[in-house]
């Protein structure tokens, strides 16, 4: 399944501090090229991880809308293949190049599922996580290909669904956001930490 993607006979550098450039490299050209608007950089997934590594409970932890595995990934890796991780994409060949780098870069226990959020909210994780939720809804440009509906209607219907699924989690379930929901309120939930990472607000909200 490798060879579907990736080039024959390219190595991973071990010991050389990880960066977008490198993590994306492995990553076909027209991905590389979204990295910056579709995949969680390497410093914010660094930062997750801080905060991770001072939980008392994790459970496992979702990212909503996986795209091609990069937060997930490099998560697993950060935490020495320790917690549960999830991720859940709705395009079928995002996941089987998820899968495909899981092999990659030896991170077998993270799990990747081909499921519209907004149709089957996956609930009971202690954690969860999501950039630039519904993005792609809202603007044209630097899509991953043209099969969603583009239209500020479409956009606030959808973000509506998932504030709806987010307030049924149970109290204390933590949400990780980075380019968010755009605003410093989201029902159900209070802000306990709020920082800025390569230009974006990174948050992390409680449900109450």
């Amino acid at each position: 399944m490798r060879n579907q993607f990736f080039n024959n006979g390219k190595k991973m550098d071990v010991g050389v501090p990880m960066t977008d450039a490198i993590w994306d490299s492995y990553l076909p050209k027209k991905f590389q090229l979204l990295s910056s608007f579709q995949w969680t950089p390497i410093p914010v997934i660094e930062r997750t991880w801080k905060y991770l590594s001072l939980e008392k409970e994790i459970t496992s932890i979702m990212d909503l809308g996986s795209g091609v595995g990069k937060f997930c990934i490099h998560l697993s890796i950060l935490s020495n293949h320790s917690i549960n991780i999830w991720g859940v994409e709705d395009r079928e060949d995002l996941v089987t190049l998820s899968e495909s780098l899981k092999e990659l870069w030896n991170t077998s226990e993270v799990t990747f599922k081909n499921v519209n959020f907004l149709d089957q909210f996956p609930y009971g994780h202690s954690h969860y996580y999501c950039f630039n939720p519904l993005y792609e809804t809202m603007k044209g440009s630097h899509s991953i290909d043209s099969s969603k509906i583009k239209s500020a209607n479409q956009f606030l219907m959808d973000l509506e669904v998932l504030k709806k699924k987010l307030y049924q989690l149970s109290s204390g379930t933590k949400l990780i956001t980075y380019h968010g929901f755009g605003g410093s309120f989201l029902s159900g939930f209070r802000i306990v930490l709020k920082e800025e990472i390569s230009g974006g607000e990174f948050l992390i909200w409680e449900k109450e």
